[in-house]
């Protein structure tokens, strides 16, 4: 099975440096991985850096300044990155508010999303989810499902598979059971986010290396992949990599 990991954090004053990561894919055997860079930073050039030391091998969602006018989009844009992080209720504080997503929406990029339930239902995003219909947006952490959440409060992320453009990812379990691993009465999240927006719309990502604080890298994969042993092999396929495949035109490299 070829693996794609969509959410990666790297970088040389926060987090570990790509060998770290590199060390952990290989051992796991993940192909290839998508950068997100972290909150607070806005200067891309290591991500940027790291695309062009391993052509093909990476994808990478960049952070800008809020009052960007598209401007930084752009200039990131052309320097290979192909996917921007908007919260799902972001506006920008420049004289366009929507700006970052009209750019995005204009170049064609990935907007992954960190998000809460709660967000997902905002006036902000439904606005979002009308203006740029075809922008494709991937909501991060299983759109914030937490330990101990109830599946009412979890809904509205449930009823966003309606729109076409939504993805989802798939975290390790960490981020929504009780610690430690191996995870036990493992709520039902990921069988109703399967349910409602199927294998194609929904794609694994590690979080690392925060997920070391919870069940480690490896855990983080082998654990919703046995948990959904019972799926099909072209269902797994997709959720483990191809579904990450093709909202970031990745091409299978080895």
């Amino acid at each position: 099975m070829h693996i794609i990991d969509t959410h990666c954090h790297i970088g040389l004053h926060k987090y570990e440096p790509i060998e770290a990561l590199l060390f952990h894919m290989q051992r796991a055997g993940v192909a290839q991985a998508v950068f997100i860079q972290y909150m607070g930073n806005t200067d891309n050039a290591y991500l940027v850096e790291m695309l062009a030391a391993h052509p093909g091998r990476f994808a990478a969602a960049m952070l800008v300044p809020s009052d960007d006018d598209g401007s930084a989009i752009r200039a990131w844009a052309e320097q290979g990155i192909r996917g921007i992080r908007l919260a799902a209720n972001f506006r920008g504080t420049g004289s366009d508010p929507l700006a970052h997503w009209r750019t995005a929406n204009e170049l064609g990029l990935v907007v992954s999303a960190p998000s809460s339930p709660a967000s997902l239902a905002s006036v902000e995003f439904a606005e979002v989810l009308r203006l740029f219909p075809e922008l494709s947006i991937v909501i991060e952490h299983l759109g914030g499902a937490k330990a101990g959440m109830a599946l009412d409060e979890f809904q509205p992320v449930l009823g966003l598979a309606a729109h076409d453009n939504l993805t989802i990812k798939l975290p390790g379990f960490g981020e929504f059971c009780h610690l430690p691993h191996p995870f036990r009465d493992v709520p039902r999240y990921a069988d109703r986010v399967l349910e409602a927006f199927g294998p194609r719309r929904m794609m694994w990502g590690s979080d690392w290396p925060p997920v070391s604080s919870r069940e480690g890298y490896d855990s983080s994969l082998s654990f919703p992949m046995d948990y959904f042993a019972d799926l099909s092999e072209d269902e797994r396929v997709w959720i483990f990599g191809k579904s990450a495949q093709m909202a970031w035109n990745l091409r299978m490299v080895y």
